[in-house]
């Protein structure tokens, strides 16, 4: 019985702190690599993206049109999502 009560006396806590973490650098440089490739992928998915609809729109190709604006309409998703997802998990700890 005294070992289920020092038991549900115990609580967890989780302190990150990337400073005591080995390798904790070269994870982050890693990381704003990955983020800046799928930025630049982002950039010419937009610029694609916006091309097939200005030539589906000119040659009245309603399909290209409308996947030229989807794609760009994705494009711009993504790149936000990347920049945003450092706040987002920052939140997303805060409330746990």
């Amino acid at each position: 019985m005294t070992f289920l009560i020092a038991a549900s006396s115990f609580t967890f806590q989780v302190t990150p702190d990337p400073g005591h973490a080995p390798g904790a650098t070269g994870i982050q440089s890693a990381v704003d690599v990955i983020a800046v490739y799928t930025l630049l992928a982002c950039l010419a998915g937009f610029l694609i993206s916006g091309a097939t609809w200005a030539i589906g729109g000119h040659l009245s190709n309603d399909h290209a049109a409308t996947k030229g604006k989807s794609g760009m309409a994705i494009a711009v998703g993504v790149a936000f999502l990347v920049g945003a997802a450092a706040a987002i998990l920052q939140f997303a700890y805060s409330i746990g």
